[in-house]
């Protein structure tokens, strides 16, 4: 075992991690670890990580698996969604989701985002400092989210600030020896306090065109959400869909500022912009991890996962696995193909992986041809435009369901 495998309190691993999973997906594929308040077992090849996401019947996304000390510590009363949910019940949340989330209405979201973008893209070259995050990334995350649910954008703060406090949560279990009751309490009252929101949200009248809106109305086979279920999917989109934009924003302006001739490669090749989307998903993930629970004892590389055991398979780790990537730690625009697992995969691959135009990254990225400045019509290049940036993890969900 790598001595600094603990995603909350390595400070080398939140820094760097990438070298201790390398080490950790060679030397131990499957790795057990009992420094938490409980056990888990860490898979880290693409091709484990692809058999546990598909095979659902011995590795559950289920959280009524989990002890009732460990679900509350993780904050799981937050969960009754399609992915905390199996079998029949998965299937229907799903179909119900597929109605009210068609492309079109994603595609109506269009006008709005871009022209956020475009008003950002004008600070960003105006040639004056600017806080990467804050300033650029999450004004164009807070627009997405607020037109997807329907949601006052002046409330957006407080909601980056119920993501944050979650986040830290993400996962203790796992990483801590010991109860935190202070961590404990911030997360739980976060999440009340959230709940509360929406639930007062969702009973007034909601905004035409929302997904919320469409979430309560859709009706497939006779079946509706019920109000809890509609709760929790509102959350899910504002959990999954808030600090992982953010992030996948800053890690591309970061990863293209850290590689200047591939910048310049896509200025002159713009059509390969959804290529190297797709590469950043594959080099800097949003989401670092995602845990399943086994069903039944199972041995894997030599080590038995028991029934009942937490699983956590590593997506950033399967994402440079040697075995599958070509030089997996440098960044290749033009990587073609390129089957990374930055949404998940199986049944359980999420509506964030794909796009309105059917783009599987989900995101899309843009450049002006010949250096020439993009959305401003400055003519300047990224490599002068000033920023300041706090760190953005690689991983801005450290556990997901």
């Amino acid at each position: 075992m790598h001595p600094d495998f603990n995603a909350m309190t390595s400070a080398r691993f939140r820094e760097d991690p990438w070298p201790v999973l390398a080490h950790m997906r060679e030397h131990h594929p499957v790795a057990h670890l009992a420094p938490g308040l409980v056990e888990s077992w860490h898979i880290f090849r693409q091709g484990d990580v692809m058999a546990v996401l598909n095979d659902t019947e011995t590795f559950s996304s289920n959280r009524a698996l989990q002890s009732a000390s460990v679900a509350d510590a993780n904050l799981g009363f937050l969960f009754n969604n399609l992915i905390s949910a199996s079998g029949d019940k998965h299937r229907r949340l799903r179909m119900i989701g597929n109605r009210a989330f068609l492309p079109r209405f994603v595609e109506a979201l269009r006008p709005a985002l871009e022209a956020v973008v475009e008003d950002r893209m004008a600070m960003a070259l105006g040639g004056q400092p600017f806080d990467m995050v804050e300033e650029f990334a999450a004004p164009i995350t807070v627009a997405m989210i607020a037109g997807i649910l329907g949601l006052p954008r002046s409330d957006m703060p407080m909601i980056r600030r119920w993501t944050a406090v979650l986040g830290d949560n993400s996962g203790a279990s796992t990483w801590l020896d010991a109860p935190d009751p202070a961590m404990a309490e911030r997360g739980r009252a976060t999440g009340l306090e959230m709940t509360g929101y929406f639930r007062d949200f969702l009973a007034r009248p909601l905004p035409e065109g929302s997904i919320l809106a469409a979430l309560q109305a859709v009706e497939v086979d006779g079946q509706r959400l019920d109000p809890d279920e509609v709760l929790s999917m509102a959350m899910l989109l504002l959990l999954a869909g808030n600090e992982t934009t953010t992030n996948l924003i800053t890690n591309f302006v970061r990863m293209l500022d850290a590689h200047p001739d591939a910048a310049a490669r896509l200025r002159q090749n713009p059509e390969r912009a959804d290529n190297a989307v797709e590469e950043l998903l594959r080099m800097r993930s949003s989401i670092r991890n995602i845990d399943r629970f086994a069903t039944r004892d199972v041995a894997m590389h030599g080590v038995t996962i028991p029934a009942g055991g937490l699983v956590v398979v590593w997506l950033s780790a399967a994402n440079r696995d040697p075995e599958v990537f070509d030089a997996p730690d440098d960044f290749r625009p033009e990587r073609h193909p390129n089957p990374h697992l930055a949404f998940g995969h199986g049944l359980y691959l999420p509506w964030h992986g794909a796009g309105a135009d059917g783009n599987p990254a989900g995101g899309r990225a843009d450049f002006a041809p010949d250096g020439g400045g993009g959305a401003s019509g400055t003519g300047r290049t990224d490599r002068e435009c000033q920023f300041r940036q706090r760190d953005a993890p690689d991983g801005a969900v450290p556990e997901a369901a």
